[in-house]
């Protein structure tokens, strides 16, 4: 069974705020598509597990892990009584060649190597499990969701570590006899003690570079008209409450200046002061921990990103909102 949701990356929700906000450059544009495709390639992933079902083993979905010093990043780890299992989740496309321990497109060496960091996070699996005097084995394999990748290579153990596409169902059948119980839930637990913060993310966008303001969730336009309580998109149509806009706001907020916490005057200055600072304030307290220190006070979202409060909100919120799809 699935034990967590699988959330998109702080990097992912940077490049997705600062696209609504700016002219991404080229290099921008490539990280957002390949940070995109790998994300759809793990639902995709997750997508057939849901289908062939997964109650016999529990999973962990897109996380970081810290042994010793380090931090390693994982994209599924599916636990059971006897073995871990890690399951890189790559979405290539193309024609790839494996020979004499190295990767190839188009004739190119790639500086990625899918199956050293397989056998990374494995290693990383292993150390966790002999801190903590556990006794499982630990196997792994690099899962290529891409419907039109192919890889030519000699190497059975690349064979041996690599899933395709058309293999994953079969695959995720194989878990069927494998089996939970209190062993299993203490592999569980060791694992979670374990999660980390993602320590490579240092992203911080200057703010001179975006347009200020809010903007429509439906269709990304700026040009809002204003009610009492609520903003109505001159583009398309769709109403959103005040509250839902300083949600995503905050959302934005804390994954653009990610090593910097919110300050009324900062969120007043993104949103170009749309909405009064009673306002704000208002929302800051309900949507953030407040911190205190001297003379300023800064606020900290409570959660990863909007989608959790919007969610748990919606229905009972006053002033509903209206998305024309």
């Amino acid at each position: 069974m699935f034990l967590n949701k699988r959330l998109m990356s702080s990097e992912f929700l940077y490049y997705k705020a600062l696209e609504k906000r700016t002219e991404l450059n080229f290099k921008e544009k490539r990280n957002l598509y390949n940070i995109e495709k790998g994300f759809d390639g793990e639902c995709l992933y997750d997508k057939i597990f849901d289908e062939i079902g997964h109650e016999s083993v529990y999973v962990l979905r897109g996380l970081h892990l810290k042994a010793g010093k380090s931090i390693t990043q994982f994209d599924s780890i599916v636990i059971s009584m006897d073995r871990v299992v890690v399951n890189e989740i790559k979405n290539y496309s193309g024609d790839y060649l494996y020979e004499n321990n190295a990767w190839y497109r188009n004739g190119k060496q790639l500086k990625d190597n899918a199956h050293i960091q397989l056998s990374r996070a494995k290693g990383k699996i292993i150390q966790l499990r002999d801190e903590a005097g556990l006794h499982f084995n630990v196997e792994g394999a690099v899962i290529f969701t891409g419907d039109d990748f192919r890889l030519t290579t000699e190497s059975d153990h690349i064979w041996s570590e690599t899933v395709m596409l058309n293999q994953l169902r079969n695959y995720f059948r194989e878990f069927k006899d494998d089996r939970i119980g209190d062993k299993a839930k203490s592999i569980v637990r060791h694992i979670k003690n374990a999660i980390a913060e993602n320590p490579y993310f240092e992203e911080e966008v200057d703010i001179s570079r975006l347009q200020r303001g809010l903007y429509c969730g439906a269709c990304g336009s700026f040009e809002l008209i204003k009610g009492r309580f609520q903003y109505t998109c001159a583009s398309c149509g769709s109403i959103e409450s005040n509250e839902t806009h300083l949600l995503r706001t905050m959302s934005d907020h804390k994954f653009l200046f990610y090593n910097q916490p919110i300050t009324k005057q900062s969120l007043l200055y993104l949103i170009d002061y749309q909405i009064s600072e009673d306002g704000a304030y208002r929302f800051l307290k309900k949507y953030c921990h407040i911190n205190l220190r001297a003379k300023k006070t800064t606020y900290t979202f409570k959660y990863y990103d909007w989608e959790e409060p919007i969610a748990q909100i919606k229905h009972n919120q006053r002033y509903k909102d209206k998305i024309q799809s």
